[in-house]
C-alpha cells in the first residue's frame, strides 16, 4: 500500500472522535452527502415530470413529427418515398391541419381540423380514445364529409351525434384570397359528426378529426400535407432516428420528437431543471468550503507529523498527496452516502408515493423517475467540486509549512 494512501486512510478513519478537527471533517462530509442526495432527488423529480408529460400526451402524439421548414405544407410525394425506405419506421400517416370556424345551431367555435389519412389509426390507438360513436376507418366514410369531434368541442357546440340529421358547418379562408373582405373570401362545407374522442382537455377542446382527402379538397391543397406523424419500432431509439431523418431529409424539413412537439413546455421544463441544478451546485460549492476548512485545520493539527514525514525523507508531493487523498476520500464517502440517501428516497417515492401533491393534479404524488445518467452526472459534479476543493488548499498549505520547516 502506498505511503500517502495509508496515512490518509488512518487520518480519515482512526482520528479521535472528540477531536474538533474530526468533528469539522464529519460536518463537511455531511454537507457533501446532503447536497448529493438533493441533486439526485431533484433530477429524478424532473425526469419523472418529463415522463409524466410523455405519458399524458402519448395517446395522441406520435414518436416523431415532420413538418416543412419552408412553408405551411409540402407535397406528400416528396416525403413518402424517404419514409418507406427507412426500416426503423413502423407506421406513418400524413396530416393536414388548419384553424377553422365551426358552427352548429347558432353556436360558433374556433377549432383545429386535423385531416388524417388511412394509416392514422395505426399511429394512434383510436379505439382507446373514441368514447361515443365511431371512427371513419370504414371505406364508406373516407369519401364523405364526416368528422370525429373532441369532447370539449362537442360540448361547446351542443352536438348530438345520435341525430342523423345533425350537420356542422366548417368555414375556412379561401386559399386564393389575400384578405377576407366578404363571403367570397371564405369557403364553407357541411360535415356530419359520427363520433366523439377524449384524450385530455388541451386536445379535447381544440381538435376535430376528418378524412385527409376531405380536408385537402376543402382547403384546396390536393396532394399536400402539413405534417407526417411517425411511430418507430423501438421508442428507445427515438433521438437516434430523429437525427438520421434530419440528415436524410435535409434543411427543408423539421423533425421533432414527442416532447419537442410541445416546444414551450419542453423548454420550460429543461430551463427549470438547469436552473435548479445550478442552484444546488452553487450550494455544493459553498458546502465545499467546509472541506477546505477541515483540511486546513487538519494540516495545522498535524504540523508535527508533516515535519516528521519531511525529516524521514518524504517529498513535498508525497506530503501533499496525503492530505489531498484524505480530502478526496472524504468527498467520495460523502457522495456515496448522499447517493444512497437520494436513490433510496427516490425509489420509495416512486413505488409508494408518500409525498403527495396538494390541489387538483393528474397524479396524487410527486412523480419520480430514477435514471442512471442523472446519478452519473451528480457523482461527476460532486467529485469535480471535491477535487478542486481538496487540491488547492493542500497545495498552498503544504508549501507554506515546508517553507517554515526549512527556514
Amino acid at each position: 500500500m502506498k505511503f500517502p494512501f495509508f496515512i490518509a486512510k488512518r487520518y480519515l478513519f482512526t482520528s479521535k472522535s472528540k477531536n474538533v478537527v474530526n468533528i469539522i471533517s464529519y460536518i463537511s462530509l455531511f454537507g457533501v452527502a446532503i447536497g448529493t442526495a438533493a441533486l439526485v432527488v431533484v433530477l429524478s423529480v424532473f425526469a419523472g415530470l418529463e415522463n409524466l408529460i410523455l405519458s399524458k400526451y402519448n395517446s395522441f402524439d406520435p414518436h416523431l413529427k415532420i413538418t416543412s421548414s419552408v412553408g405551411k405544407t409540402f407535397n406528400i410525394l416528396e416525403l413518402d418515398s424517404a419514409l418507406k425506405e427507412n426500416n426503423d419506421i413502423e407506421n406513418y400517416a400524413f396530416i393536414l391541419e388548419e384553424k377553422v370556424l365551426i358552427e352548429h345551431k347558432g353556436k360558433k367555435i374556433i377549432a383545429e381540423i386535423k385531416g388524417v389519412d388511412d394509416n392514422y389509426h395505426k399511429i394512434i390507438d383510436i379505439d382507446s380514445i373514441i368514447k361515443i360513436g365511431e371512427y371513419f376507418s370504414d371505406k364508406l366514410y373516407r369519401d364523405k364529409n364526416v368528422m370525429v369531434l373532441g369532447s370539449g368541442v362537442s360540448y361547446n357546440l351542443s352536438v348530438d351525434i345520435n341525430n342523423i340529421f345533425s350537420q356542422l358547418t366548417i368555414t375556412s379562408p379561401n386559399r386564393n384570397s389575400k384578405y377576407i373582405k366578404d363571403k367570397s373570401d371564405l369557403v364553407s362545407s357541411a360535415f356530419t359528426p359520427i363520433g366523439i374522442f377524449s384524450v385530455e382537455p388541451e386536445y379535447d377542446n381544440q381538435y376535430v378529426l376528418i378524412p385527409l382527402n376531405r380536408s385537402q379538397k376543402m382547403l384546396d391543397r390536393e396532394g399536400e400535407a402539413s405534417s407526417a406523424e411517425i411511430n418507430i419500432k423501438n421508442s428507445d431509439n427515438m433521438h437516434l432516428i430523429k437525427t438520421e431523418l434530419e440528415k436524410t431529409l435535409g434543411e427543408d424539413f423539421v423533425v421533432k420528437s414527442r416532447l419537442e412537439q410541445h416546444e414551450f413546455l419542453y423548454k420550460l421544463l429543461n430551463s427549470e431543471k438547469l436552473a435548479v441544478y445550478l442552484i444546488l451546485v452553487f450550494i455544493l460549492i459553498i458546502a465545499s468550503f467546509n472541506i477546505i476548512s477541515s483540511l486546513s485545520m487538519l494540516m495545522i493539527d498535524k504540523k508535527k507529523d508533516i515535519k516528521t514525514f519531511w525529516n524521514l525523507g518524504s517529498s513535498e508531493k508525497q506530503i501533499r498527496n496525503i492530505f489531498f487523498t484524505k480530502g478526496f476520500f472524504g468527498v467520495l464517502l460523502g457522495s456515496f452516502i448522499g447517493l444512497g440517501i437520494g436513490v433510496s428516497f427516490s425509489v420509495l417515492q416512486q413505488y409508494f408515493g408518500f409525498i403527495s401533491m396538494t390541489g387538483s393534479f393528474i397524479v396524487d404524488a410527486y412523480p419520480i423517475k430514477l435514471l442512471f445518467s442523472d446519478i452519473l452526472i451528480v457523482e461527476l459534479t460532486v467529485v469535480t467540486i471535491g477535487l478542486i476543493a481538496s487540491y488547492y488548499p493542500v497545495k498552498i498549505l503544504t508549501r507554506k509549512f515546508l517553507k517554515r520547516n526549512n527556514s
